[in-house]
């Protein structure tokens, strides 16, 4: 939104089909009416897919056991932490959504067996439900729970596969592991066909690497020797597989990385501050599968994040994708700085410097003149090769910047009129004259020039190097 704001302009209402413009605008408020319509009636009451989850848990095998209710979203799972225990009334039911402190809390309680380290202050209930993001699905031991229920398909499936080795695990007590699955409605999995997706894509990866148990649905093929395989060498060195890209290659939900903000401002101020306060061009390194370059870069109120491949090629400015690759836990250890890093980023900031300067260009020089400013400028210009007059030179001249540029839609109106009456020569000069006086251009065409001369200086926040 910084982005677009420092490139845009004010329009008058004239400028466009208002019309029409005004047509589409009730055609649509129409529709997203029809849609409030049809939604506020479909209350939690009346949320099938909700109260089938509370019937499941309600029933063998999930009642009365440890379950782990894994959902994409942070808004999902707040909806799904306030159903399941609205009020807060029931201890051995939490939510996560973001937050280390949080994370390592509700583990410990909720997988005291698997975490024995972790301990309970006074007062402190064990879990036995968790709903959660996922945030939990990467490096913790839940094998405490023997449920795990998958409110929501995620798109990647490594991510489902990665849920459920937080309890498919080595040391379990369980003899069985339970996985639930909600399936998209029908009428949305015909369009989006994403079970169908998931299930090709996990078959892939038990005909190529093996797994030793079902994902999404009993009717998978087991490959348990292509697990064994993954641990075969060639040529000295291990096999490397790569299906589905790099698995750092992943998108952070924008509302997640959020959460995380707020969480770590509420529960460590002090360290939030001292984030805040870092100052600007910190680099640092740190090892990833994913190997190359992260630059955020800002000038004003532009800022752009910078995701590079060894060879220095941007592979993305997205902003879900760039965190979603650079996000680490806080005990991750920085590795030192590879040869060259300095000259990479050099090389981001002197191709960002050129963004933002054409981009400024655009921005000064580019504006949807006005048929009346258009007429206005050719007449002044006819006018100023005409005079001799020094001093009419150059009011022409002051004439000229003034209506060059931005203009409200008062003067345009005034504008104009003057081309519908073909106001020309000394008549013409006096009404501009006139127009600059009465609306005081003098003023505006000055601002516009202190505006123009704050020019936003491209510079390095920070960056890192993936190694």
């Amino acid at each position: 939104m910084d982005a677009l704001r420092a490139v845009s302009q004010r329009y008058e209402a004239e400028d466009f089909d208002t019309d029409t413009l005004r047509r589409h605008i009730v055609h649509d408020i129409e529709i997203l009416k029809t849609v409030r319509t049809l939604v506020e009636p479909i209350t939690p009451e009346k949320d099938a897919k909700l109260q089938t989850l509370k019937a499941r848990l309600a029933d063998k095998p999930l009642k009365g056991t440890k379950r782990l209710i894994f959902t994409q979203y942070a808004d999902t799972a707040k909806y799904l932490y306030a159903n399941l225990n609205p009020g807060d009334r029931l201890p051995d039911v939490d939510v996560i959504y973001s937050g280390d402190k949080s994370k390592a809390r509700v583990v410990g309680r909720f997988a005291p067996k698997a975490n024995p380290e972790y301990r309970f202050a006074k007062g402190e209930a064990e879990l036995m439900t968790v709903v959660a993001t996922d945030v939990l699905a990467e490096g913790l031991n839940l094998q405490d729970c023997d449920n795990i229920i998958n409110y929501d398909l995620h798109w990647n499936p490594v991510r489902l596969i990665q849920r459920f080795g937080r309890i498919d695990r080595i040391g379990s007590d369980h003899e069985v592991i339970f996985a639930f699955n909600f399936l998209p409605e029908v009428g949305i999995e015909k369009n989006l066909n994403l079970y169908d997706k998931l299930h090709n894509r996990i078959q892939e990866i038990h005909d190529t690497i093996g797994e030793d148990s079902n994902i999404l649905d009993e009717t998978e093929r087991l490959n348990p020797e292509a697990m064994y395989a993954i641990y075969e060498t060639q040529d000295g060195g291990p096999v490397q597989l790569d299906l589905w890209g790099k698995p750092e290659d992943e998108f952070l939900d924008l509302n997640e990385a959020e959460e995380i903000l707020r969480q770590l401002r509420k529960e460590d101020p002090a360290e939030f501050e001292r984030i805040a306060v870092l100052r600007d061009g910190i680099r640092t390194a740190r090892p990833s599968l994913q190997k190359g370059l992260f630059v955020f870069c800002q000038a004003g109120r532009f800022q752009q994040l910078f995701l590079l491949d060894e060879k220095g090629v941007v592979v993305s400015r997205d902003v879900p994708r760039v965190v979603g690759t650079v996000k680490c836990a806080p005990d991750v250890q920085a590795a030192d700085l590879p040869d060259g890093y300095n000259k990479a980023v050099m090389a981001v900031q002197r191709a960002f410097a050129e963004e933002v300067k054409h981009r400024e260009a655009e921005r000064r020089h580019t504006f949807n003149l006005t048929h009346g400013q258009l007429y206005a400028l050719r007449e002044l210009r006819i006018l100023f090769e005409a005079v001799i007059d020094e001093e009419i030179k150059g009011n022409v001249n002051i004439l000229e910047k003034a209506f060059r540029g931005a203009l409200t839609g008062a003067v345009k109106r005034e504008l104009n009129q003057l081309r519908r009456y073909a106001v020309v020569g000394e008549a013409l000069y006096k009404n501009l004259i006139r127009i600059y006086d009465q609306h005081n251009l003098k003023d505006v065409a000055a601002r516009r020039s202190l505006e123009l001369e704050d020019k936003p200086i491209p510079r390095i926040i920070c960056s890192e190097a993936l190694v």
